[in-house]
């Protein structure tokens, strides 16, 4: 594969859970698509009803996103890092909820969080919920889902600090778009492979909720203007 084809199956791939094609040689935006949508629900956090009117939590509402020196800051409303996921139920490995950014270059870096259950048997009594971290991801559509399928790069340097979430990264890229997520977990995440095997493709976790979306044209509210 040459390295032109590798950049744009990156930036595909980056663009599912972008929620539109980039606009790069020449492809063809298009609007998000909302989790909800492809589960068929809606989200309390983000209604559909009402297109003047959207409701976010503001723990997850964006605000802004830029790079700072070698840190990728998203600001929300509220509070970085005040919403965590619900307690999963018994053996289950639960939710991760993260501010996911994604990048000019193809990467994607999600600072998140979730319930630190057992690899081999889900979540058990006095099970709690992680520290904020990061790690890059990759991702795939697996049998109709949006599902991350690698995981590397974890980095406990990130930075939760009042309206402020960052990571610090070496280098990185321009900021194509940033969003708040939620993704069920099908595998305990320390257990998810580094390294993407076509052959046997593996669904990490599959988006279930995409709560905000930003860019540097729609500044976040689902791509309604910020006050």
């Amino acid at each position: 594969m040459s390295t032109i084809t590798q950049l744009g199956t990156r930036l595909f791939l980056a663009a599912i859970l972008a929620g539109s094609v980039l606009a790069v040689s020449g492809m063809t935006s298009f609007q998000p698509a909302q989790a909800e949508k492809e589960n068929g629900s809606k989200n309390s956090n983000n209604q559909q009803g009402n297109s003047d009117h959207k409701e976010i939590d503001p723990n997850m509402d964006i605000k802004k996103a830029y790079v700072d020196g070698n840190n990728l800051v998203v600001q929300v409303k509220g509070v970085a890092g005040g919403t965590t996921p619900p307690e999963p139920p018994a053996g289950t490995f639960g939710q991760v909820y993260g501010y996911a950014f994604i990048l000019a270059d193809g990467s994607i870096w999600v600072l998140n969080a979730h319930w630190e259950c057992h690899p081999e048997s889900g979540c058990h009594p006095g099970a709690m919920v992680s520290d904020w971290h990061a790690e890059q991801v990759t991702l795939a559509k697996i049998d109709g889902k949006t599902c991350v399928t690698t995981v590397f790069d974890e980095t406990m340097d990130v930075t939760m600090n009042g309206h402020n979430g960052s990571i610090h990264v070496s280098d990185p890229a321009k900021i194509v778009t940033v969003q708040t997520v939620a993704f069920q977990l099908t595998i305990h995440p320390d257990t998810a492979p580094s390294v993407f095997d076509p052959n046997n493709p593996i669904c990490v976790a599959y988006l279930v909720t995409q709560f905000d979306v930003w860019t540097p044209h729609t500044n976040g509210d689902n791509q309604e203007k910020d006050d």
